[in-house]
C-alpha cells in the first residue's frame, strides 16, 4: 500500500508539473473571464474572429506559427491589448516562445487595423439621417449633431536622441512625454473617427486641421466640442460648431450661458467616457519604444474595439454632475 501511495504521489506531481497552455476554448463560455482577458463578451469575440478569418494573414516575421489556431492567436493579441502582459508572460501562459508571441501580436495588430479600422470605420462616419434615427434624448437641443469630438493623450517612451521629437512630445500639462489623438463619437455613442497620434504638444485645433476630419462632414452637420476646439475658421461652409461660451472678462456666466454650458456638457460627456474606455486597454498606459512605430495602429484598434463593448449611453446623464 505504501508503494502504491508513493507511486500515485509521484504520478500526481508529474501531472501537476506539466504545462497546459491557455486557450480560448478554456474561457470562451465564461463571460466574466472573457471580459477580463480580451475585454469582449463571447459573442463579440466570435464576430471579430469569424470576420478576421475571411482574410489571409501575412506574418511580419515571415513564418507562420502553425502550432496555434487563428482563434487562439486573436485571443493572445486581445489579451496583450487589454492586460499588456509582457511577451515572456504570454509565452509562459501559451507554452511558446517570445519570438512566436511577437510574430502573432504584431501581425494581428496590422490585420485588425486593416480589416476593422481601415475597412469599416475610417471613412464611415454615420450620416446625419442615421444619427437622428438613433439620437438619445439628451441631444434634444442639438438634433443636427453628427459628431462629438474630444482629445485624449497617452504617455510614451522618450523618442530616442532626437531633441526636436522630445520637445514635441513633451506635455507641460501632464509633465511627461505624450502623444495625442482627437476622437469623434456619434450621438449614439459609437466611435466613428480616430485621428492618428500626434506629439503631445500639438494643439487640438492643429490636429483637426491636419487630420482632414472636417472634409468628411456635409452642410447642415453640427459638431459638439469643448472650448479648446476653436476651429470656426476651419469649418467648411454649412458646418456648424457648438462649444461652451468663453468667460472672458465678464467674471461670471449669464443664466442663459450657464444653461448652454450644461446642455453641451450633458451631450458631449460620452465622448469623454469613450476616451476613458479606450484607455482601459492597458497597452495604452504607456507606449514603450518597441511599439512606437505602430502606436497609432494600436490606439486606433483599441478605439475600434470599444464599439464591440457594451453601449454606454443609458447611464451617462444620471452618473455625472454638470455643475459649473
Amino acid at each position: 500500500l505504501e508503494k502504491q501511495i508513493a507511486y500515485l504521489q509521484t504520478e500526481m506531481a508529474t501531472l501537476q508539473s506539466q504545462k497546459h497552455p491557455l486557450t480560448v476554448a478554456n474561457v470562451i463560455d465564461n463571460e466574466q473571464k472573457m471580459l477580463m482577458y480580451p475585454s469582449l463578451k463571447p459573442q463579440m469575440f466570435r464576430i471579430i474572429d469569424s470576420t478576421l478569418q475571411r482574410f489571409p494573414l501575412v506574418y511580419v516575421d515571415s513564418w507562420t506559427p502553425s502550432a496555434f489556431s487563428r482563434t487562439d492567436q486573436l485571443f493572445m493579441t486581445l489579451m496583450k491589448l487589454k492586460l499588456n502582459c509582457p511577451f515572456l508572460d504570454l509565452a509562459e501562459r501559451f507554452c511558446t516562445s517570445k519570438a512566436t508571441i511577437h510574430n502573432i501580436i504584431i501581425t494581428h495588430v496590422f490585420a485588425l487595423h486593416e480589416v476593422f479600422f481601415e475597412g469599416m470605420m475610417e471613412n464611415n462616419i454615420l450620416s446625419l439621417l442615421k444619427c437622428k434615427a438613433s439620437m438619445p434624448a439628451i441631444f434634444g437641443d442639438f438634433n443636427c449633431c453628427r459628431l462629438v469630438i474630444d482629445a485624449t493623450e497617452v504617455t510614451q517612451d522618450v523618442p530616442g536622441q532626437d531633441m526636436t521629437a522630445q520637445s514635441q512630445t513633451y506635455s507641460s500639462y501632464k509633465n511627461r512625454h505624450t502623444v495625442k489623438s482627437v476622437t469623434g463619437v456619434a450621438p449614439n455613442g459609437a466611435v466613428v473617427y480616430v485621428s492618428k497620434l500626434y506629439p503631445g504638444s500639438t494643439s487640438d485645433v492643429a490636429i483637426v486641421k491636419h487630420s482632414n476630419m472636417l472634409a468628411k462632414l456635409s452642410p447642415g452637420d453640427m459638431i459638439l466640442a469643448d472650448k479648446e476646439f476653436t476651429i470656426h475658421s476651419l469649418l467648411p461652409q454649412g458646418i456648424h460648431l457648438n462649444i461652451p461660451p468663453f468667460l472672458k472678462d465678464k467674471g461670471q456666466y449669464t443664466p442663459a450661458e450657464v444653461q448652454v454650458c450644461r446642455k453641451i456638457a450633458r451631450s458631449r460627456i460620452h465622448a469623454e467616457r469613450v476616451n476613458e474606455r479606450i484607455k482601459y486597454f492597458e497597452i495604452l498606459s504607456h507606449i514603450p519604444q518597441q511599439f512606437r512605430h505602430i502606436s497609432t495602429k494600436i490606439f486606433q484598434v483599441c478605439a475600434m474595439l470599444v464599439n464591440f463593448q457594451n453601449p454606454m449611453i443609458a447611464d451617462i446623464a444620471n452618473n455625472y454632475s454638470f455643475d459649473l
